[in-house]
């Protein structure tokens, strides 16, 4: 990250861009090769692909910023590949938990059509197109609306296709989710939501710093997306060591002598 901010500050902002790096590497040589070749994926996989491929599409797009200028994106990206990280811990404790995530997606659909529909209807002479909108509402909505009324019973409007809202889904997950959230998160929200939170009143070595830590929570997202996979896709059955090897992709980032690089080499073995 070159630029004209204090020296420690770049500093600290490439070693955490680079931790973010070193964990991509890991993820291609030991994780994507195995989930590129899945066959026969069940809908359960599917699901956990998905949401993988999502995070990896976050990190490449993180990876592709590296002026402090780009601070905002870096946060909101780093916000959510923490989401999707909930999301892929979520798939293994909800139950039916699969089922949820597929349908959830038709009824959002539905529901944002119905939303649509009722704009144009209080709004006539609005330039909106809803012919679509009409037509899923038409063939979907009485399934959909059963489909609602049998896997999140009682719920009026489904914000999540877990049936919880954000603050609930972290509680459940406990560690490492709930401090995430509770602590580093919202810090992260200010670069999404308007107003001047975070931006107003600070010298400028503040938004390389703001760099450092959104990559740093981005780097600890990723980590729990790819244990995961692993542990879904039983990848420490074919690859050995591999938890160490990702506690080495962490860590290689810092290590500033060949010592230091031969002994996180050795912990790999």
């Amino acid at each position: 990250m070159a630029t004209s901010i204090p020296a420690e500050a770049t500093a600290n902002a490439d070693r955490f861009y680079t931790v973010v790096k070193s964990l991509n590497n890991f993820d291609n040589l030991e994780v994507h090769g195995v989930i590129a070749t899945l066959l026969l994926p069940s809908q359960e996989d599917v699901c956990f692909v998905g949401t993988y491929y999502r995070a990896r599409a976050d990190i490449e797009s993180i990876l592709q910023f590296q002026n402090p200028k780009h601070f905002q994106a870096i946060a909101m990206l780093a916000r959510g590949l923490f989401e999707l990280a909930v999301d892929m811990r979520l798939l293994e404790v909800i139950p039916n938990s699969a089922i949820k995530m597929k349908e959830f997606t038709d009824v959002e659909k539905l529901r944002s059509a119905r939303q649509a529909v009722a704009f144009k209807t209080a709004n006539p002479d609005a330039d909106v197109e809803i012919t679509s909108h009409l037509a899923f509402i038409k063939n979907n909505a009485d399934r959909l609306d059963n489909v609602q009324r049998c896997l999140w019973p009682g719920v009026q409007r489904v914000y999540h296709w877990s049936g919880l809202r954000m603050r609930q889904r972290v509680q459940l997950l406990k560690a490492p989710f709930e401090q995430l959230y509770e602590v580093e998160y919202p810090q992260l929200s200010w670069y999404v939501h308007p107003g001047l939170t975070g931006v107003a009143n600070l010298k400028a070595e503040t938004f390389t710093y703001l760099c450092s830590h959104a990559f740093n929570f981005a780097a600890n997202a990723y980590v729990e997306v790819l244990r995961a996979v692993i542990r879904k896709f039983k990848l420490d059955k074919t690859s050995e060591n591999i938890e160490k090897k990702i506690k080495a992709a962490r860590l290689f980032p810092f290590a500033d002598t060949p010592d230091q690089v031969d002994a996180l080499t050795r912990s790999m073995q």
